[in-house]
């Protein structure tokens, strides 16, 4: 009883939702200090190429891929990655007060003791603003990319619950396990792909989310198709 009484917190819905935006801020710092260390290692001393001119080309090639007849500059994962940039430039060069520390001209302007510490260092200033933007060409190709998945998703889920119906009526047996690792399975599939596309230093071409994302359909047809009566 103890221990179930202290760990009630971890069950809490509320709570769960209460702090889901501070996981999801946490989880994106730890993405950015990542990009940030690992392209600072690799460009300045194995001499790898621009990160972020293939970012671009690969978003591009996505962005036109889903929509043919748009410019290229129109298209929503290019939009979403515009959107991405100016929220994550806000968080962490306005309220850091970086911008307004560069602008300081003189000892009376506020922030030029800062400007003077940022100056020598600027290089990695320009670093740390490159690996925005090329986190915000990322979760603009993942929200594409997952958008369309989504998209074959629902039939796919379609299929697994007729599938279910035909099941139930020739009186089939029920198999919770084969539920239950499909659950598993498909978060653990989404999450996995996600997290390696989006913290990986080198560029990678975006199509190759659409892997795990099949993955992700098949355990939901998995999961549709075995779903218990009780539920």
């Amino acid at each position: 009883m103890p221990s179930n009484t202290s760990a009630w917190y971890m069950n809490s819905l509320p709570l769960k939702f209460l702090f889901l935006p501070f996981k999801a801020a946490y989880t994106l710092f730890l993405i950015v200090l990542l990009i940030f260390g690992s392209s600072v290692l690799t460009q300045n001393y194995f001499g790898t190429g621009n990160l972020l001119e293939d970012e671009i080309k690969w978003s591009e090639s996505v962005g036109h891929d889903a929509f043919p007849g748009k410019e290229v500059d129109d298209t929503i994962n290019l939009q979403i990655a515009r959107l991405s940039y100016k929220g994550l430039k806000t968080v962490f060069f306005d309220l850091t007060l970086v911008n307004e520390s560069l602008k300081a001209k003189s000892e009376a302007d506020f922030g030029y003791k800062f400007k003077n510490y940022l100056v020598p260092r600027m290089k990695y200033l320009q670093q740390f603003d490159t690996t925005l933007k090329v986190i915000s060409l990322r979760l603009g190709n993942l929200a594409l990319i997952v958008g369309i998945s989504v998209i074959f998703a629902i039939p796919v889920l379609i299929d697994g619950l007729v599938m279910r119906a035909i099941r139930q009526e020739n009186a089939s047996r029920e198999s919770a396990g084969i539920y239950h690792r499909a659950k598993y399975w498909r978060t653990g599939i989404i999450w996995l792909g996600c997290m390696i596309y989006m913290c990986v230093p080198i560029s990678i071409p975006a199509y190759l989310l659409y892997l795990p994302l099949v993955a992700a359909i098949w355990m939901i047809f998995m999961q549709a198709k075995y779903l218990k009566k009780y539920l």
